[in-house]
């Protein structure tokens, strides 16, 4: 479907309140099958690959994180969904906050896991400025590391890289580059939906972020995962959709 001429690759499965996953640089919305397999009896789950990412195409005009907001926008008018719970992983989590902040009346709720309003710290800014390099001299270290530290198993590390290989390396760097220079510090007392926060005990590079959300945001319930690191809806992904369900019912 075409979202500023960008044909969006996406899917769904389930029916019931829509709950919509968005991914980080590099990375495809394959990261997110445990959701489709664990949520999509309750609900109607929906996945898709951000422009230059996976099966959807790389486009040669501006990519911003509002960009990326309008793609999401389009494709949220093509499925005819009035109101949806935005799930945003990592970086992700920046369209997903954007998002809410431009459209608050398309959005009933808000899921953040290991996310952040801006990147605020040294060891996070190495973290982007790390991925940007590799995106951009040596983008297969970069996929395998990615493939690698979100697998479950050997078949999953194996789709996770292909379907990475599919990207563009440029989208991948604008992509890290806009999320670590995106601040919604200052504006997220205008987030008024609920918030579910997600955090590895283990996360030590977001974990701090948790106290900025609970102190600006009106609405905010924090899980903090035991022994978890960074990637809980792949490693944890159990876990996860248990406490998500249990959240989004109570919300109904």
């Amino acid at each position: 479907m075409a979202a500023r001429d960008v044909h969006t690759s996406y899917r769904e499965s389930g029916s019931g309140l829509p709950l919509v996953f968005i991914h980080p640089p590099a990375l495809t919305s394959c990261i997110f099958k445990y959701q489709h397999e664990g949520l999509n009896q309750n609900f109607r789950v929906i996945t898709y690959d951000m422009r230059g990412h996976g099966n959807t195409p790389y486009m040669e005009d501006s990519f911003t994180i509002g960009t990326l907001s309008d793609d999401l926008l389009a494709l949220l008018d093509k499925l005819e969904i009035e109101k949806a719970i935005l799930c945003g992983y990592s970086a992700g989590g920046t369209v997903a906050q954007d998002f809410v902040l431009r459209y608050p009346e398309r959005v009933r709720a808000l899921v953040l896991s290991g996310g952040f309003p801006q990147v605020a710290s040294w060891f996070l800014e190495k973290e982007f400025r790390l991925g940007i390099h590799l995106a951009a001299h040596y983008p297969l270290l970069l996929i395998n590391g990615l493939a690698w530290s979100h697998k479950v198993d050997g078949e999953d590390r194996h789709e996770i890289a292909e379907e990475c290989k599919k990207g563009s390396q440029r989208s991948w760097r604008c992509f890290y580059e806009e999320s670590m220079k995106y601040s919604c510090t200052e504006s997220l007392p205008e987030i008024q939906v609920p918030l579910l926060l997600f955090y590895g005990s283990r996360s030590f590079y977001f974990l701090p972020y948790q106290e900025i959300y609970q102190r600006l945001v009106p609405y905010t319930k924090t899980i903090i995962v035991p022994g978890a690191f960074h990637q809980i809806p792949v490693k944890q992904y159990k876990f996860f959709n248990r406490a998500l369900t249990h959240w989004a019912k109570s919300l109904r």
